[in-house]
């Protein structure tokens, strides 16, 4: 179901829930990107000419933090598993012509994409979580995340320490330019063991501490992958070890 929030209010099912902003979330879908460390323009706009994927590219990360943006992104949204296998095969074939392309195509799943309502911090405090990252490795057999998640926020807006609390506990973050606002991505990626339990701790937290405008979180399972000219250790990091600190 899509959930669609207009003029300062939420609507899910029959009922209306007051927030701060605009915001629409897509669950049960599928995504489909193109990442690439190399430009590839023409590449990009191959596939958004030919397959409908549209530019989506990062402007940056927060300052002095460690980062994992890819230098051009395009994406497409696909409704159907049909249609995603359809495009999937499609993207293969048009990146496979190309050369000196340096990046990786990733399909995924949408199980969760849920609004964040938005309050003001009365009382600020950190996430109960600290997160050690490593890199993939070719000889445990990894070759690709099974899953990540994105919080998507807007970063002028948001609470600066609420930001700075989740990137100092190991989360990583891109800025993206959205419409009528800058956006920051939030993502780990990982196995399922580790992302599943801490989207639901990410839930908890921003609910009970507030901070965050135009917010959603999405789980993104991945179905395939195909990396040009990459190893999987050149890929973003993933959880190594999460360290729980309840506290209440």
């Amino acid at each position: 179901m899509t959930h669609e929030a207009y003029h300062g209010f939420i609507q899910q099912g029959g009922s209306l829930t007051m927030l701060d902003e605009t915001e629409k979330t897509q669950p049960g879908i599928y995504h489909i990107h193109l990442d690439t460390k190399t430009l590839s323009a023409e590449l990009h706009e191959q596939f958004q000419k030919e397959l409908g994927f549209f530019a989506h590219h990062f402007s940056g990360h927060p300052e002095g933090r460690i980062h994992f943006e890819p230098t051009s992104h395009s994406s497409k949204r696909i409704f159907s598993k049909d249609d995603f296998k359809k495009v999937w095969d499609e993207a293969v074939l048009f990146v496979g012509k190309e050369k000196d392309v340096v990046g990786y195509l990733e399909g995924e799943y949408i199980p969760t994409d849920i609004y964040i309502p938005n309050k003001p911090v009365t009382k600020f405090f950190a996430p109960h979580f600290s997160i050690k990252r490593r890199t993939l490795s070719s000889a445990l057999g990894e070759k690709f995340r099974e899953t990540e998640f994105h919080l998507v926020l807007d970063f002028d807006n948001s609470d600066e320490r609420v930001i700075n609390s989740l990137l100092d506990a190991g989360l990583y973050g891109a800025l993206l330019p959205k419409e009528g606002y800058r956006a920051i991505i939030l993502t780990i990626q990982g196995h399922n063991r580790f992302i599943k339990p801490l989207i639901e701790e990410i839930k908890w937290y921003l609910k009970a501490v507030g901070g965050v405008a135009r917010c959603t979180i999405k789980e993104e399972v991945a179905l395939q992958n195909q990396l040009f000219a990459m190893s999987p250790e050149e890929l973003p990091e993933i959880i190594d070890t999460i360290t729980y600190q309840k506290t209440w």
